[in-house]
């Protein structure tokens, strides 16, 4: 849900101007194994659905190219290493209200990972069809 109006003004703590809303809200973003699974699904896939069925601004998954978490393990993705081991990155883009309500459901689909959080003041473009 975006409360944007055109035009300029300000609503919902959006500042408006034309085509373009600069808005203030949260970044939320989980740190998980590629392999990692949430009731038979891969956890980016099952965090996704869930946000997209929830109404959230927004949220994209990345794909690690290499590094390394708790265990010290340097993990990459190269087409014939034999142990292709991926980290993946979910990032969520909304209000602080909407991401503090969903974290205990997000916490709950993790079994190993790490989140990090951010206030952040973003800029969504809108369309001028």
């Amino acid at each position: 849900m975006h409360l944007f109006r055109t035009g300029g003004g300000a609503i919902g703590g959006a500042r408006v101007n034309g085509r373009s809303a600069s808005c203030v809200g949260q970044l939320l973003r989980i740190f998980v194994g590629a392999d990692a699974l949430w009731q038979g699904q891969p956890v980016h896939l099952a965090i996704l659905t869930l946000l997209r069925d929830r109404g959230f601004a927004g949220a994209s998954v990345f794909a690690g190219i290499e590094g390394f978490g708790s265990h010290g393990e340097i993990h990459f993705d190269r087409l014939f290493a034999s142990d292709r081991k991926r980290s993946m990155l979910v990032e969520i883009i909304d209000t602080e209200e909407r991401i503090s309500a969903i974290r205990p459901q997000l916490e709950a689909m993790i079994d190993e990972g790490t989140i990090t959080l951010e206030r952040i003041e973003y800029v969504h473009y809108l369309s001028s069809r």
